[in-house]
């Protein structure tokens, strides 16, 4: 019976989307009464947020030594398997597995997004990785196969863990004082360097000023106000150098974890860079439109039917307006991909098997 496991995940950055998949799968593990531990990039503030034992990310002599009085490790969830966003994030995740093994310590995967994987030098790395785990939940079909083709079995199709947020109320009424919810985040730094220590790199203005027009563009189509709301400490001065060029009304908020779903109430189209923006509005009953920015986006909008759909800036406008025409069609494929979600149990499930 497992008593203790090392959550590895990216945890403590101030991104949202993170902490909540990592509170959920928390409370997941608690409720079958084991306790956790989990490297952060900001440990005091996990501590002390969460209630959990906590150490730098960088610290990896913590982190062997974490393992080796450990049952096992949960790698996940999330979209920790992809290059997009740099050439060493992939590595620095997968060396979380590489300890575990090298404690001689047991893994599984839970939630996983794989569609994030660009190169064949990546693809190779986690196809070596992920030799001799236990079991790997997935939270999307692109991913399913992505890692079916690289022979890796005991793959469970499952959907992302932010599925399982027990919201108090999943239904945003249509009415005339619905809002537009926008989450934009800045462009990618250099791949080349490590994202904490790379150049940040912001929209020009002529690209700032684009954004503004598109959305105004939309706000004047639906007559709605804008909301923007903000999943990462970093995207809040975007949002506010957008709409401080709008014609439209503009509020811009910065929640925290307790906060975050209040802030997509009246909510009836999300407009979004952010993975989670996108799928709490759904939960909410907004449909979604999403703008380029990585693979997994296209494999929300896939699952969200007619209700939800990409877009680029100049045809923003028409594609709010459709998806939004199809907003009570949402409903059918959020139940169904929140029992989806539950899929991931069977890969937590496996630790009572551990001895």
């Amino acid at each position: 019976m497992v008593d203790r496991v090392v959550i590895g995940a990216w945890v403590g950055s101030s991104n949202l989307g993170d902490e909540l998949i990592f509170s959920i799968l928390l409370r997941l593990l608690k409720e079958r009464g084991i306790n956790a531990s989990v490297p952060s990039v900001n440990p005091v503030e996990t501590s002390n947020s969460f209630r959990v034992d906590s150490y730098s990310h960088l610290n990896f002599l913590k982190l062997k030594k974490d393992l080796n009085s450990s049952d096992a490790l949960v790698f996940g969830g999330g979209g920790l398997l992809q290059d997009e966003t740099g050439i060493w994030n992939l590595p620095f995740h997968l060396s979380r597995i590489s300890a575990a093994k090298k404690q001689g310590i047991p893994w599984v995967g839970i939630g996983l997004g794989a569609s994030g994987l660009t190169s064949n030098r990546s693809l190779k790395q986690v196809a070596e990785k992920f030799r001799g785990h236990l079991g790997v939940s997935v939270r999307d079909e692109t991913s399913a196969q992505i890692l079916e083709s690289l022979k890796i079995p005991n793959v469970v199709r499952a959907s992302d863990l932010g599925w399982m947020f027990d919201i108090s109320d999943s239904t945003n009424p249509v009415s005339s004082q619905g809002v537009i919810g926008v989450s934009l985040r800045n462009p990618q730094s250099s791949r080349l360097l490590p994202a904490a220590i790379g150049p940040k790199v912001s929209f020009s203005k002529r690209e700032t000023l684009e954004l503004a027009e598109a959305i105004d563009s939309v706000a004047v189509s639906t007559g709605m106000d804008v909301k923007f709301i903000s999943l990462n400490s970093d995207d809040t001065q975007l949002h506010r150098k957008v709409a401080n060029r709008m014609r439209a009304t503009c509020e811009v908020l910065t929640p925290d974890l307790e906060t975050l779903e209040k802030c997509f109430n009246n909510v009836e189209v999300v407009v979004t860079m952010r993975y989670h923006a996108g799928l709490i509005g759904a939960l909410k009953g907004a449909a979604v439109v999403s703008l380029p920015f990585s693979k997994k986006l296209d494999s929300l909008t896939s699952s969200l039917g007619s209700a939800a759909s990409k877009a680029t800036l100049e045809n923003l406008v028409p594609t709010a307006e459709s998806v939004l025409a199809s907003r009570s069609e949402l409903n059918e494929h959020v139940e169904s991909l929140k029992a989806l979600s539950n899929n991931n149990l069977e890969i937590i499930d496996l630790l009572n098997g551990i001895k």
